[in-house]
Parts: C-alpha cells; structure tokens; sequence
C-alpha cells in the first residue's frame, strides 16, 4: 500500500489510518472551512481597497476644509471688531449726549438765574 494514494478515489496508508482514527469524517467541514477563510479574506481585501480609496479622497478635501475654516474664523473676527467698534461709537454717543445735557441743564441754570 502507498504512503498516499495517487488519487481521490483510491486508498493509500494514509487515507486508510484517517479512515481508522475517525478524521477522514472532518475532512470535508475542514475544506469548508478553509472556503470560508479564502471568500472572507478576499472581502477583507475589497473592504480594504476601499478604505484607501476613500481615505484618498478624504485627505484630498482637507485642504478645503482647513481653507473654509480659515475663512470663517477671519469672518468670525472682522464680525467680532466690527461690534467692537459700533459698541465704541455707541459709547462715545451716550458720553457726548451726557456732556451736551450737562451743558444744557447748566445753560438753563445760567438763564434762569440771571432773571
């Protein structure tokens, strides 16, 4: 008897011994399995593939984004010195309306005080 047989459909020691011990029932769940392990490492691949594709295209639009958030945070601050200034103005507008109406009111005292 061969070591092994030369064929599927022969017998060889090999095959006889597995056929003995019981294992020559897992052969074919084992070559399911390993079925199984080649389809689920090919869609690891294309997944694979993909998450580099995508992660390209990613990488690519960042310096757009870093761009538009640039943008907007100049825009934040011009909008941010612009309500400074107007609260300035505001300010200088209250002050001098307060100074005006000292001067009137001290204006009317001198008038009313010279009658």
């Amino acid at each position: 008897m061969k070591p092994k047989a030369p064929s599927e459909h022969e017998d060889g020691l090999l095959e006889y011994l597995e056929d003995i011990i019981g294992t020559s029932k897992l052969k074919q769940p084992l070559e399911e399995a390993f079925a199984e392990v080649d389809r689920l490492t090919e869609e690891r691949a294309e997944k694979f593939n993909r998450l580099r594709i995508t992660e390209k295209e990613k990488n690519a639009l960042e310096d757009k984004k870093r761009e538009a958030e640039d943008y907007l945070r100049l825009k934040n601050e011009h909008t941010k010195a612009l309500s400074r200034f107007q609260q300035y103005n505001l300010w200088r507008c209250l002050d001098i309306e307060k100074e005006f109406e000292q001067k009137i009111v001290s204006g009317y005292a001198l008038i009313v005080s010279w009658r």
